[in-house]
């Protein structure tokens, strides 16, 4: 019986046994964050509360708040479903046999075709999330590269793969094409510009996604 590697997450180690490389510049992820998008009065409405209430709480929510009052509203806005194409889905576990590794991890929140049922088929985009700061115990960003890199072998289709990792109110979009992984600069969403920067780059999704 063929004895099947296991791995952490951790990003050298990721980095390291699969080949990804996160030097130079990139075509994908440039095409995703270089957009702007005009909100209608019920989002302009959404994003003015959201503003409000990080401002006052968004320091004291924990993690179950963070995506309930927070990523949720954004996803809202952001407005990507499309039925039977683009669905959001929270907490859904995720493996594959990648090389000769069983990667597995729990996505906190991921945008994919939805099957019946709405069960996560085909996925695109993910956000791990982590309240109170980066640590070798828990590292959002290698999770989420985790999962982009299950989502390379389960999608077999050679189109990117879309991310982002949120530690308290910092965001940051990656892009996995290949073996070329990028990322972002920092986006705080406490920052009322940044934040709808943030709404905009969700928002591209829908229209990159749909393309491929």
């Amino acid at each position: 019986m063929e004895k099947v590697k296991k791995i952490n997450f951790d990003l050298s180690q990721l980095a390291e046994t699969f080949g990804v490389t996160r030097q130079g510049t990139c075509q994908v992820l440039a095409e995703w964050l270089n957009t702007t998008f005009e909100l209608n009065a019920f989002e302009t409405q959404l994003y003015e509360t959201l503003c409000e209430e990080i401002s006052e709480d968004g320091d004291y929510w924990n993690e179950e708040e963070l995506k309930i009052q927070f990523v949720g509203t954004l996803f809202r806005i952001a407005n990507i479903n499309v039925k039977k194409e683009i669905k959001v889905f929270y907490k859904r576990p995720l493996s594959a046999k990648v090389g000769e590794h069983e990667l597995n991890v729990i996505c906190d929140c991921l945008v994919a075709k939805p099957m019946e049922f709405h069960t996560p088929q085909k996925p695109y985009f993910f956000l791990q999330e982590f309240k109170k700061g980066k640590g070798e115990k828990r590292d959002p960003e290698a999770q989420m590269l985790t999962a982009m890199l299950i989502s390379q072998v389960k999608n077999n289709d050679n189109s990117p793969i879309y991310g982002g990792y949120l530690v308290g109110s910092i965001w940051v979009f990656t892009t996995l094409h290949g073996k070329e992984y990028r990322a972002s600069r920092k986006f705080d969403a406490a920052n009322p510009s940044d934040l709808m920067k943030i709404i905009s780059i969700l928002k591209n999704l829908k229209p990159l996604i749909l393309k491929h």
